[in-house]
């Protein structure tokens, strides 16, 4: 099972509490996974590929009519089902007016201003949204968490409702779908957790804690090869001067500080300049024993 669907089977089994946030949330649902049609039938349907959602839908409407509605499974060729509900007659009527998508006879996929005024309704109603058109990628993939409609003012309203929560949501037109999409991961976790979802929250903040320590691990494990290279590559550079030295002048033709660090360098090859630095008899800083490596290659280069 998808992270997506994890996320949404734990929103799907949030405790619904009172009527303007469960018609927030059911208008949120029908918002962006349902569809109407005026005739020959006037119908709105409800279809979900989420089992837990199509439940939801059943239990916002048993909380606020009271009523019983029968959901339908389609088996799909591939894997997995197609769960739809059909409102009809005066049951669609009551949920187009009670959810504000009846405007003065007129059905219309928009946000109602009035049921989402309240912070714990427009949380709600996020919930409805995402459960009906969200998905969110896994935290180990990428960070991305988007809902996706028909609708342009639909999607213009819930950017605003996510902006006005400060969630930073951008809007994109996809095969003419607007896509309103979160990509930073604390803002994820925060909508998460807004939703209701705190279950996948925290599993998303683990896994970005694991991510940060392992990149964190593997920079400092490159820093220190990069330097090891960095240092083997210099080492080889003043051993091969050396031994040009030694075999064109001979390794008395050099000053004894010079003779001293050179000898040094050929009995430790791997050593690195701090740890040379130590070796001397007379200890220099690591800046004079650089420059005294720089001399002796000059000296090479001159040969």
């Amino acid at each position: 099972m998808s992270f997506s669907s994890d996320v949404k089977n734990e929103l799907a089994r949030c405790e619904i509490q009172t009527k303007c946030c469960s018609r927030a949330e059911l208008l949120g649902i029908i918002s962006f996974c349902g569809t109407y049609k005026p005739s020959p039938e006037e119908v709105l349907t409800v279809k979900t590929e989420n089992a837990a959602v199509a439940r939801r839908v059943f239990s916002l409407i048993k909380k606020l009519f009271g009523e019983n509605i029968t959901i339908n499974q389609t088996k799909k060729k591939s894997r997995g089902s197609t769960f739809s509900i059909e409102l009809t007659d005066s049951l669609l009527f009551k949920v187009l007016t009670e959810t504000g998508l009846n405007k003065d006879g007129i059905v219309k996929f928009v946000v109602d201003p009035f049921l989402v005024q309240d912070e714990c309704c427009a949380r709600s109603f996020l919930r409805g949204a995402f459960l009906g058109g969200g998905s969110v990628n896994s935290p180990e993939k990428s960070y991305h968490l988007e809902i996706e409609t028909h609708y342009f003012g639909l999607s213009q309203s819930l950017t605003e409702i996510m902006n006005a929560a400060l969630f930073g949501a951008k809007t994109i037109v996809r095969k003419s779908n607007y896509v309103t999409y979160i990509k930073d991961s604390e803002k994820i976790s925060d909508i998460l957790a807004a939703m209701g979802a705190t279950d996948s929250m925290l599993e998303l903040c683990n896994i970005k804690i694991m991510k940060d320590m392992k990149n964190s691990v593997n920079r400092r494990v490159n820093c220190e090869t990069a330097n090891v290279v960095k240092t083997a590559s210099a080492a080889m550079h003043q051993t091969m001067s050396i031994k040009k030295i030694i075999d064109k002048k001979g390794i008395e033709s050099l000053p004894d500080g010079l003779k001293e660090l050179a000898l040094l360098r050929l009995e430790n090859p791997e050593a690195s300049l701090s740890e040379l630095t130590s070796m001397l008899k007379t200890p220099i800083s690591r800046s004079g024993v650089n420059h005294r490596f720089k001399k002796l290659m000059q000296i090479a280069d001159s040969l």
